[in-house]
């Protein structure tokens, strides 16, 4: 039963994270007054893409083309050790817990970072220093925000912080626990490239992740960009389960109550894209260097979460 719904997580994150890009590119256009494209679309331009030829720069070393496979194949993994659509631990579940999925993570934008730089490209090179800037001063926000939800949960399982979240309503409601939700909602922004800041054009100005992908094409370029969407995904998903709306994710094994989650978990996962758009669309894109503003005060949010524990013996 357990190796069944892990390949059904699996496809369900796999071939929805495309769709939940979509919508948001339509919303944000419909926020705008344009009609915008189909939500479909990033299924077609991954199609369109691995029917492409690719381009390798004659620079490159043979890594440049492999690390695609190999970031993707990691946030496959993922997909089967994060609470998705259970609050029980799958097949692979034990594996990891929030520490080790944070380090999968900063291995993968590690790769990235490495064939940015073997592809020799400017642009690239820009995006890859822009992105080194702006993770190291965001990085820690995220470890210090895993680390406030351990001393809470007293463990750094994924799946046991669900469960404490959705039967302590002392701590679902402490000012604690808010802190920390929206320390991590400004990070979420950031690591999803949904502040009002990154652009997704190839304006220079504002491009971020799209330079460090730049030089691709074809599979490996449609890799990436899947790779991406289930970035996203996964970092929504934890979001949702672990910190914000913990409830209603089942705790007992049931394939039955797993696909009714899958289709409540997915308009939560509709509802937060509308709040992501409403902000890309409502809030005047500022200046980059601003983004180290934004920063600071996402940790001044993760270290008041920690102050506020110790100072009241975790009564808030």
């Amino acid at each position: 039963m357990l190796y069944l719904l892990s390949l059904l997580q699996l496809l369900y994150v796999v071939l929805l994270s495309p769709l939940i890009i979509g919508i948001f590119n339509k919303l944000t256009e419909k926020f705008e007054s344009k009609e915008g494209p189909s939500i479909f679309q990033p299924y077609y331009d991954l199609y369109k893409l691995f029917n492409k030829q690719s381009v390798i720069p004659k620079v490159a070393s043979p890594i440049f083309q492999l690390i695609p496979y190999m970031t993707f194949s990691m946030y496959l993994f993922l997909t089967l050790v994060l609470p998705i659509i259970t609050a029980f631990p799958l097949s692979f579940g034990p594996i990891v817990d929030f520490i080790g999925g944070g380090l999968i993570f900063g291995a993968i934008g590690a790769l990235k970072k490495i064939a940015s730089l073997d592809s020799r490209s400017n642009y690239a090179h820009l995006g890859t220093s822009r992105t080194s800037s702006i993770g190291a001063l965001a990085e820690p926000i995220t470890v210090l925000i895993f680390i406030t939800f351990g001393v809470i949960s007293h463990t750094n399982n994924p799946y046991v912080v669900n469960n404490i979240m959705q039967t302590s309503s002392q701590w679902y409601f402490s000012l604690v626990h808010w802190l920390v939700v929206f320390a991590f909602f400004m990070v979420l922004l950031l690591e999803t490239g949904k502040l009002p800041i990154e652009s997704h054009s190839n304006n220079e100005f504002g491009m971020i992740d799209q330079a460090i992908e730049l030089e691709y094409s074809g599979a490996e370029l449609a890799l990436m960009k899947w790779g991406g969407y289930i970035k996203q995904f996964l970092l929504m998903s934890v979001f949702l389960n672990d910190y914000s709306v913990p409830f209603w994710v089942p705790m007992k094994v049931g394939f039955t109550s797993v696909l009714i989650y899958s289709l409540i978990h997915f308009l939560k996962m509709i509802i937060l894209t509308f709040i992501f758009a409403t902000i890309q669309s409502t809030i005047s894109k500022y200046k980059l260097f601003k983004n180290f503003e934004y920063v600071a005060v996402a940790f001044a949010f993760a270290s008041l979460a920690i102050l506020v524990y110790f100072t009241t013996g975790g009564s808030l």
